[in-house]
């Protein structure tokens, strides 16, 4: 006789620590998912000590399916003793036995790779965490990404470790890096700590020593009096994709699906890699007064640099491969999605910031340039 499945609303519990952004952001797009579709109704969360008899909870709360944050190999034998379909949302086990949604980790250090190569650092470097799937996955977009140009230095923090020690080892390993340096730290926190030892060790950042975070957590990227860089995540989407995939297990009986990975496309640009490293002495001054005031017009550049337009356009070219209008445009860009994706400023304030003439020259270069309006690049982004 079969086995009769449950009908919807399906009792779904989410066992997530809520101490990083990323893990709350999850949280929510689960539970949107439930409330949105009502497929899903949620129980009372369980305490920690709970969690050491899963099979118990599960059937004293008549839990059908579970989504958790799963990091361990202990963890994930309790949750597949459970009883339950379980969808895990933590990219650190290194060959998971439970479907996993997340991001794509690759990509996610293509992306850095990308953004800290074309701000011409002459030397690279990469931070992570030791034993993690996603430090795997980043390091290998990140070598692809900057396969050819430099040889790329890798360190990670060690599980247990002394942060005193990690600490220690940091500055020693900014040592081991030729200025200008790019980094790419796989979570903001690490490239807080890392922006710390750079200043302890004589290193200015951005001036000397690019730093790019990942996950975009609201409380890390505004710590340092630097504000961070750092790669967008879309960890909503993964717990709204999580809690769909939990409710077709669910409903089909299925206990092994297969994992997802959601695409990753944005950098929050802040300070801590607002620079252009270049070698010509006369091209650089020319960009960091770009920088400074990117409503600068391409003549006043020249007569700044005390060059003819086209003896410093030659120059632009050879040092960035790109003309001083294709420079300036760059820097407006940058500086309206930052403020765009950072702040609440209104459209006229956003166009005046980033050096536009008026908001209708924004909005049409804008278009342009990103294929969407500023309006709607700022609800996609938010959304996301």
């Amino acid at each position: 006789m079969p086995i009769q499945q449950p009908t919807p609303p399906f009792r779904v519990q989410i066992v997530v620590n809520p101490d990083q952004e990323y893990f709350r952001e999850v949280v929510l797009g689960v539970r949107h998912y439930g409330f949105e579709t009502g497929r899903l109704v949620f129980t009372d969360r369980w305490l920690k000590h709970e969690l050491a008899d899963l099979p118990r909870v599960v059937k004293r709360d008549g839990v059908t399916g579970i989504v958790a944050a799963v990091h361990t190999p202990t963890m994930e034998t309790a949750m597949i003793k459970s009883g339950v379909p379980v969808v895990n949302v933590s990219n650190s086990m290194r060959v998971p036995r439970l479907p996993v949604v997340t991001q794509d980790d690759v990509a996610v250090g293509r992306l850095a790779a990308e953004h800290l190569r074309e701000s011409g650092c002459r030397s690279f470097g990469f931070w992570g965490q030791a034993g993690t799937s996603y430090t795997g996955q980043r390091w290998q977009g990140f070598r692809e990404g900057l396969a050819g140009v430099a040889a790329v230095q890798r360190a990670e923090s060690r599980t247990g470790e002394a942060p005193a020690r990690t600490f220690a080892r940091m500055c020693r390993w900014l040592a081991g890096l030729e200025r200008p340096a790019g980094v790419f730290a796989v979570l903001d926190s690490y490239a807080l700590v890392l922006q710390r030892a750079a200043r302890e060790s004589g290193w200015r950042v951005p001036e000397d020593l690019a730093v790019l975070g990942a996950g975009d957590d609201d409380f890390f990227v505004e710590f340092e009096r630097v504000p961070l860089s750092s790669i967008r995540l879309p960890s909503r989407k993964i717990g709204y994709e999580a809690g769909a995939l939990l409710d077709r297990m669910i409903a089909t009986g299925e206990r092994s699906a297969e994992s997802v990975q959601l695409p990753v496309g944005e950098i929050a640009l802040r300070r801590s890699t607002d620079v252009q490293f270049v070698d010509d002495p006369v091209v650089a001054r020319a960009v960091r007064l770009m920088r400074a005031q990117p409503g600068v017009r391409v003549d006043e550049v020249a007569r700044a640099a005390g060059l003819a337009r086209s003896g410093l356009q030659r120059r632009f070219l050879q040092a960035l491969g790109r003309g001083m209008r294709e420079e300036i445009q760059r820097v407006r860009m940058a500086r309206a999605r930052m403020l765009l994706s950072t702040t609440n400023a209104k459209l006229e304030a956003v166009a005046e910031q980033s050096g536009f003439a008026s908001v209708q020259r924004f909005s049409a270069g804008f278009r342009q340039v990103m294929g969407v309006a500023p309006g709607e690049y700022r609800r996609r982004i938010r959304e996301a």
